[in-house]
């Protein structure tokens, strides 16, 4: 099914050609022949008994695919037979067990596609997917990649009315890369459609990705252009507790946050040492120069910039590069407040996905954090918004009944909220829940 055919483009005007010259003009084959080609890449592992669910929603697509091609990555268990079943329509190669990445990479030497759609072994893609991922594409050339909505189910329970979606921070007004960089919100990787020569500059790929390899991708691919977000399902992600990764690095699902931690910090520290400041807060198409953020117009972008630095950097348990971040942040314009963005972006600085549990157990993160805060006469606005999330996880712990989370975020309240800043915060906390009940009110009143 593999084969150099020259360039793809070429290729489908040529067979549009044909079809013309031969009196059967076909408008929507027409219209095919302009937009840019996908190929699909599945890597598998041990996957026999989910393969053929993934291949059919594959195949399944509304627009026709360049090329489908699964790399078994060692497989033992039935993988090769249950992919032979779907005959020419797929490409199929075997290798020996070497990762999730490598797979990728055998793979990439094997599609033809302008963009590249990487399917999981495991997963279900709605029938419009491509149709929905490709558009962006076809409308801005700088767009290097596209995401869409995803729902989630449990093994054995197929019926999609069962599904349970996961949300996107499509409300936050963040570029996207910042966005990324703090938190891998995208976490169905056949959510994504990439442009293949952005993929590609990404060769040779890092050794050692093992348990988070989508994040890697993401992360490399988001630098070299624009990312856009398709407000439209295009995914369902099965739940199961299968073992994850090569054979040689295999982990149980138990163990997967565990690992997930490790290795975002891993690929997250060096990218801290290296993006310039305007990284985190512009799109990368629009940072100009060295984006240092050096001039003295630009103080207030460098601030939200370091605040934003610091808090990714928080997310990842990176609390030494954090500190000094914060520190740098806190010392410029003291006699500036923090602004509803600055704000907004520090709520999120004890929200990490994987829990604070070292922020809990080291009175030393919390009496630091206080310390930089305390120097600023804002300080107690910048430590209630801090402190925001161990309210949440309060209010979490109560409803699961679970009272050493409970007294776990209320010590660290303590170690890191003076008096003044208890009282802002709580003084926040009122003026919220009198916004929602007046909204409640009012949108009752509507209602009449």
């Amino acid at each position: 099914m593999c084969g150099d055919d020259g360039d793809p483009s070429e290729v489908r005007k040529a067979e549009m050609k044909s079809d013309t010259n031969s009196g059967r003009v076909d408008p929507a084959a027409e219209k095919e022949a302009t937009q840019p080609s996908v190929s699909v890449i599945l890597p598998t592992y041990g996957r026999a008994g989910y393969i053929g669910a993934a291949i059919r929603s594959i195949l399944a697509q509304s627009v026709p695919l360049r090329d489908v091609v699964v790399v078994d990555d060692g497989s033992t268990d039935g993988t090769a037979e249950a992919v032979a079943r779907f005959g020419d329509r797929v490409t199929y190669v075997y290798q020996e067990n070497a990762g999730k990445l490598s797979a990728i990479d055998r793979g990439l030497n094997l599609i033809r596609g302008d963009l590249v759609w990487i399917m999981d072994d495991d997963d279900i893609a709605e029938p419009g997917a491509v149709a929905a991922l490709r558009r962006p594409f076809a409308e801005d050339p700088d767009c290097v990649l596209s995401y869409g909505r995803m729902t989630r189910f449990q093994d054995g329970q197929e019926d999609a009315g069962r599904d349970v979606p996961v949300p996107y921070p499509v409300d936050d007004p963040r570029p996207f890369f910042a966005k990324i960089l703090e938190d891998c919100f995208i976490t169905g990787h056949p959510c994504v459609l990439v442009r293949r020569s952005a993929l590609e500059a990404l060769r040779p790929f890092q050794q050692g990705i093992i348990a988070s390899v989508d994040y890697y991708l993401y992360l490399g691919i988001a630098q070299a252009g624009r990312s856009v977000f398709v407000d439209r399902q295009v995914l369902r992600q099965r739940q199961h507790g299968g073992v994850r990764g090569a054979a040689a690095h295999s982990y149980a699902e138990s163990d997967r946050n565990a690992r997930w931690a490790a290795q975002d910090r891993a690929m997250i520290a060096p990218l801290l040492d290296d993006l310039p400041l305007a990284a985190y807060t512009r799109a990368p198409l629009d940072i100009d120069g060295d984006g240092a953020l050096s001039a003295p117009s630009q103080m207030a972008e460098r601030r939200r910039a370091l605040f934003q630095k610091a808090v990714i950097a928080a997310r990842k348990k990176l609390w030494p590069q954090a500190f000094d971040a914060f520190r740098a942040a806190a010392d410029i314009a003291p006699e500036r407040p923090i602004d509803p963005a600055e704000r907004f972006i520090l709520t999120r600085a004890l929200g990490c996905r994987y829990g604070i549990a070292e922020v809990h157990g080291d009175p030393e993160i919390p009496a630091t954090l206080r310390d930089i805060a305390t120097r600023r006469p804002d300080g107690s606005a910048l430590l209630s918004a801090l402190a925001r999330p161990l309210l949440h996880e309060v209010k979490i712990a109560r409803r699961e009944r679970d009272p050493a989370r409970v007294r776990d975020a209320m010590r660290t309240w303590r170690r890191l909220m003076p008096t003044g800043a208890s009282a802002v915060a709580f003084g926040e906390v009122l003026t919220r829940a009198a916004a929602k009940l007046r909204s409640r009110v009012i949108g009752q009143s509507r209602g009449l």
